[in-house]
């Protein structure tokens, strides 16, 4: 879970952290920050757990990818005013401007939220550190496949991975990334 704050303006990338702790963290930051965005880079549950009580204490205005909406099913809770990605989609905080890129893969709807301005990709179950999520069959390593070349093509060398889990990298450093031509 990431928090970008610009301002007074936060936005929270993933909700895998107790409500509790996620308000400690930002009045440890700044006082009367407003919670703008939840962004979710996917719907698996680990990654969603805390959504209803980050909400409903925080606010914020929460999107998902279309492709995973089906998935937040699992909170078994209502939530209203979920609003849906397509991919290209922008969001701003503050003066931070973010762009969604829809990377199927690891699930249908995965997105990594990617800043020039911050030069950081959240990439969710993505990308991660020597590697990438998991994936589920032969159609969802295609489409893995089809993520990763497209993230290390349009976005620069320097850009720093904060993925779901594990430590952060820069696409520079996944040396990996430039042999998946020879994959498909």
């Amino acid at each position: 879970m990431y928090l970008i704050v610009s301002h007074d303006e936060v936005c929270l990338i993933d909700a895998s952290t107790p409500v509790d702790m996620l308000i400690r963290t930002i009045s440890n930051i700044q006082e009367n920050l407003n919670l703008k965005y939840i962004l979710l880079t996917h719907g698996h549950f680990n990654h969603v757990r805390y959504l209803v009580g980050i909400k409903s204490k925080l606010g914020g205005e929460v999107y998902i990818h279309n492709d995973d909406q089906s998935l937040l099913r699992e909170l078994d809770a209502e939530l209203k005013d979920v609003f849906l990605l397509r991919g290209f989609d922008k969001f701003k905080i503050g003066s931070i401007e973010i762009i969604a890129y829809h990377t199927p893969g690891h699930t249908e709807g995965s997105v990594c939220f990617y800043s020039r301005h911050l030069n950081a990709l959240f990439s969710g179950d993505t990308l991660l550190k020597g590697s990438f999520g998991r994936i589920w069959g032969p159609h969802s390593m295609g489409k893995m496949l089809r993520s990763l070349k497209t993230i290390s093509r349009i976005l620069p060398p320097e850009t720093i991975v904060y993925p779901g889990h594990g430590s952060e990298t820069r696409l520079k450093d996944e040396g990996w990334l430039d042999g998946l031509d020879m994959l498909s």
